[in-house]
């Protein structure tokens, strides 16, 4: 009897290792595919800018930790990691165009989650009725659609 509740145990053990890596899988695959942004709020604004008609900014995370994306004149792409409900920024490199208003306010949200002293940004994200909500600063949101 010992023998089969030692087993028992190890294989209760084991199981629970893989559905906690399953998880992961699970947050790292939440955030991958194509986003398109709906709307930019910078933090401690009063207005929310919705995307204009006729522009896209739009992002893809990749499941290999890479994410490529354009505004209506640049391309950015990077790295980046998710732990929890924090997805974290680990490199951006972008062209360096004049941007729209739409755009200008995109790298304005990047640049406001970036952690002081660091080269890194971090925001938090949660889903809601299918959209990615971006969350950052004090106030600060951008919704993906």
């Amino acid at each position: 009897m010992k023998k089969s509740s030692s087993l028992l145990i190890t294989i209760t053990a084991f199981l629970l290792l893989l559905s906690c890596s399953d998880s992961d899988d699970d947050t790292q695959n939440a955030i991958a595919g194509s986003w398109r942004i709906a709307s930019i709020k910078v933090s401690n604004a009063t207005l929310v800018q919705l995307a204009p008609p006729n522009e896209d900014i739009t992002i893809d995370f990749q499941t290999d930790n890479t994410f490529v994306g354009s505004t209506s004149v640049n391309q950015f792409s990077g790295d980046y990691e998710l732990e929890n409900t924090t997805l974290t920024l680990l490199s951006f490199t972008t062209t360096e165009v004049a941007d729209t208003q739409f755009g200008t306010a995109f790298y304005g949200a990047i640049t406001e989650a970036q952690v002081p002293n660091t080269t890194v940004a971090q925001l938090r994200f949660q889903f809601d009725s299918g959209d990615l909500i971006l969350t950052f600063g004090d106030g600060g949101e951008m919704v993906l659609e």
